[in-house]
């Protein structure tokens, strides 16, 4: 199992690839990778993916808004503070 703990901000989710302020799979691809120091499989990277859509993505369109994304740190309070993955 893998715990990451890294601090993350509203400022640094805006911070996305493509620059269309939204997260979308690739710029969840590239920031997981980032995280981990690409130490795991395409299969676990496309499994966040999933359960981060599956989780955050209130209106179907696969990516990850901005409104999402505050929607999902207002339920959590200490998400601000620290974000933890367990793989």
């Amino acid at each position: 199992m893998i715990n990451l703990l890294c601090d993350f901000t509203i400022p640094n989710w805006l911070d996305n690839f493509d620059g269309d302020d939204q997260l979308g799979h690739d710029d969840l691809s590239k920031m997981i990778r980032s995280l981990t120091r690409d130490e795991l499989s395409d299969e676990e990277v496309e499994f966040i993916i999933e359960r981060i859509i599956e989780e955050a993505d209130l209106d179907g369109d696969e990516q990850i808004s901005y409104a999402e994304f505050e929607h999902v740190v207002s339920r959590s309070p200490d998400f601000i503070r620290t974000f933890h993955i367990r793989i």
